[in-house]
């Protein structure tokens, strides 16, 4: 018997034209779960039998379907995390917020409700993604 949290996750997954196999369900519920958001390799510590093309290939047809979203954390390492906010266009997300990586602890945070201010960019150019990094302490590496 399938759940009524499993059957709306198989019902986001393909209605934005992705295939929800079991797998694929499981890494969006990890993403779900998680505090904050995850690396690739996080994602393969937390779930060590699934296998890493997969796990690979399952991340780059979310993020191809503007499920997830990625920046880089400023430690060289790519996070991912579901997008809120999906746009019409094919080429961004409208989820642009502002993420704060913590010097002490490591820890990434969203910040939501901190929205990538607009930046005029000269003719020519197209943006497809902005990273919004904000680095400092967080409140518990603070006290």
């Amino acid at each position: 018997m399938t759940s009524m949290q499993q059957l709306s996750v198989i019902e986001l997954l393909e209605s934005n034209g992705i295939t929800a196999t079991p797998v694929r369900i499981l890494i969006y519920k990890t993403f779900q779960n998680a505090s904050e958001p995850l690396s690739l390799m996080d994602i393969e510590r937390i779930l060590g039998s699934v296998d890493k093309s997969t796990v690979s290939r399952t991340l780059a047809t979310f993020k191809k379907h503007r499920i997830l979203h990625y920046f880089n954390d400023g430690s060289g390492s790519v996070k991912y995390e579901i997008c809120n906010h999906i746009s019409s266009d094919d080429d961004r997300h409208d989820d642009l917020h502002a993420h704060f990586r913590c010097e002490k602890c490591g820890s990434t945070f969203c910040l939501t409700s901190v929205k990538v201010p607009e930046v005029v960019i000269p003719e020519g150019f197209l943006v497809k993604e902005s990273n919004y990094l904000i680095t400092g302490l967080c409140p518990n590496c603070q006290s």
